[in-house]
This record gives structure tokens, sequence and C-alpha cells, in this order.
């Protein structure tokens, strides 16, 4: 297996162990019983070797064990807010199962009332997955309208002021999500020096 290619499949069991998360904190009834996934969330280590095959929302998930450091590296270079993000969905996902787990079972489950109070909470995680992604996306068509202002700035000054503006931006923005959609605050960016098309450093 060729080096980039190992990174792609990599990248892509991250990206799915992410989907997995989310649909626990959406749905986590449906993990209880399941031993591998529980024992996953319980150390940042467990989850970077989880090794599942499973099915979300009629999608097939391939996850594969891969090391710690290398699950943090992929995670940083692919993962919207880096490793913190995913580490805090693992810790939400634990804490929702948790939570469900404690909760006192109803002598009848299948009661039309159960049933429609199930189907309110369904609706709410659909809401709130909804209100995240249309966050996400204003974000992403906010940054882009911006980004030529810094491209076309026509001194180093000016363009750390606007790119510093973009990045107080996208955390105003996505602020507005869920505790457990957010993005962690950017603590330290810097700013790449860039030439306009024709011109050298001088």
């Amino acid at each position: 297996m060729k080096w980039d290619e190992g990174k792609t499949i990599q990248a892509a069991s991250i990206e799915n162990t992410r989907k997995l998360l989310l649909a626990i904190i959406a749905t986590p009834y449906k993990y209880l019983k399941s031993v591998v996934i529980r024992d996953s969330l319980i150390s940042q280590a467990s989850l970077a070797k989880l090794a599942l095959e499973t099915i979300v929302e009629g999608e097939t998930l391939h996850i594969s064990p891969i090391s710690l450091n290398t699950f943090k590296q992929r995670s940083e270079e692919r993962i919207p807010g880096g490793f913190l993000a995913i580490d805090r969905l693992r810790k939400n996902a634990a804490s929702v199962i948790n939570k469900e787990e404690k909760k006192t079972p109803t002598k009848n489950n299948r009661t039309r009332e159960a049933i429609l109070a199930q189907l309110a909470e369904l609706n709410l995680s659909l809401d709130v997955q909804k209100r995240s992604n249309l966050i996400l996306l204003q974000t992403l068509s906010d940054v882009r309208s911006k980004l030529d202002g810094v491209v076309s700035a026509q001194d180093e000054v000016t363009r750390k002021i606007r790119a510093a503006e973009i990045l107080k931006r996208i955390t105003a923005i996505t602020s507005l999500n869920p505790e457990m959609y957010q993005i962690p605050p950017i603590q330290k960016a810097s700013v790449v020096s860039i030439t306009a098309k024709g011109k050298k450093n001088e």
C-alpha cells in the first residue's frame, strides 16, 4: 500500500468515527448493548484502536484501528476542529450513553405515548443537526467571500488584519452551535505571507 493511500484510508476511518460519535449522541439507546462501541469511548487510546464495520443512516462505516499519535495527526489534518473536537464528541457520546442507561425503563415502551415521545426526541436531534449544518454552510460561505480580500491585500499588515477578522468571524458564527457541535477556539494562528502573481519577494 502506498503511503498517500494509507493516509487517505486513515483519514476516511477517522471521519467515519466522527459520524459514529454523532449518531451515538443523537440516538444513544441504539448503542446501549454494544460492548465494543462502549469500550471504545473509555479513552482516547481505546477510540483510536476501534475496529468496526457498522451502518449509520443507511451508510456503511468502516473504522480501522490506528495508533493514537496517528489518530491525532490525521484528525488535525482532516477533521473540523481537529483532535480536540473529535475527543469532545467521544466524551459527549460516553456521557449520553451513561445517562440513557440510568433512565428508568417503562413497563411498556411500545405504548403510543412512549413512541410519540421517542419520535419527538429524534426530531429534536434532527433539528439540532440541521441547524449545525446550516451554521457550518454559513461559515464556509462567509469565509469564502472574504478570502479574496486577504489575497488581494497590498501589504502584510493589511493581510494579517483581514485574516484575523476572518478567524474572529468563524469563531463568532460557530459559537451559535450547541456545545457538542462547537469548534474549539483557535489558540494561535499564523498568517502565511502571500506574494501577488507576477511579483517577487524583496
